[in-house]
């Protein structure tokens, strides 16, 4: 049987561990669940194709004709670059358009242009064509605008767009002639020296 001191000594030998356990953190409490936050991958924007497939449109399927943006090739000062936007006929009657229009938000920086494409006939539902839109800057920097249309049905469709364009002056590094290199000297060749004919001197 443990006597009150001893008891005494015991208990305060488990405070004092416990103690140290809760201050040095319980050994692992201070490691986490081991789960690793990992930091979302950068989004990177794919470079449209010239020519290509700018974006898509769903006139017929409501939402007050708006459209998703889409982004015109980057393209050098009085390039003309584009690409085509593909309506598809999301309503359950043919649908016939009127020629496309374009409104650049800065008409300095360049004019946008833009036709029926393939959709120059009457489009059955849930089939698609394609639209033309070009733009061709008039000064580097970047550039936005509208392209709209109207369907037979009497909605108006609307297709933001944006892009760049860079300057055709080149740059500092392009214009600067290229150092000319030391041509290495020529090192004249050795001259060989006729060997010494050694005469025999003749003792008297």
């Amino acid at each position: 049987m443990m006597t009150r001191i001893a008891r005494g000594l015991v208990g305060a030998a488990l405070v004092t561990a416990l103690a140290m356990t809760v201050g040095c953190g319980g050994g692992d409490a201070d490691e986490g669940d081991g789960s690793t936050e990992t930091p979302d991958a950068p989004t990177t924007t794919t470079e449209p194709e010239q020519g290509g497939t700018l974006g898509k449109t769903f006139p017929g399927k409501g939402g007050g004709g708006q459209a998703a943006p889409v982004h015109v090739p980057t393209t050098k000062v009085g390039e003309t670059t584009g690409g085509k936007v593909t309506v598809h006929n999301a309503s359950p009657a043919p649908m016939n358009f009127d020629a496309p229009q374009t409104d650049t938000d800065n008409p300095d920086m360049g004019d946008g242009a833009a036709d029926l494409g393939t959709c120059d006939g009457t489009l059955a539902p849930g089939e698609e064509c394609e639209m033309n839109l070009q733009f061709t800057p008039y000064q580097a920097g970047t550039y936005s605008g509208t392209l709209s249309f109207v369907t037979s049905q009497g909605e108006t469709v609307t297709v933001p767009f944006s892009g760049e364009a860079v300057s055709d002056t080149p740059t500092e590094s392009e214009t600067s002639e290229p150092t000319p290199t030391s041509e290495p000297t020529e090192t004249p060749e050795e001259t060989e020296t006729p060997e010494e004919t050694s005469t025999d001197l003749l003792t008297p």
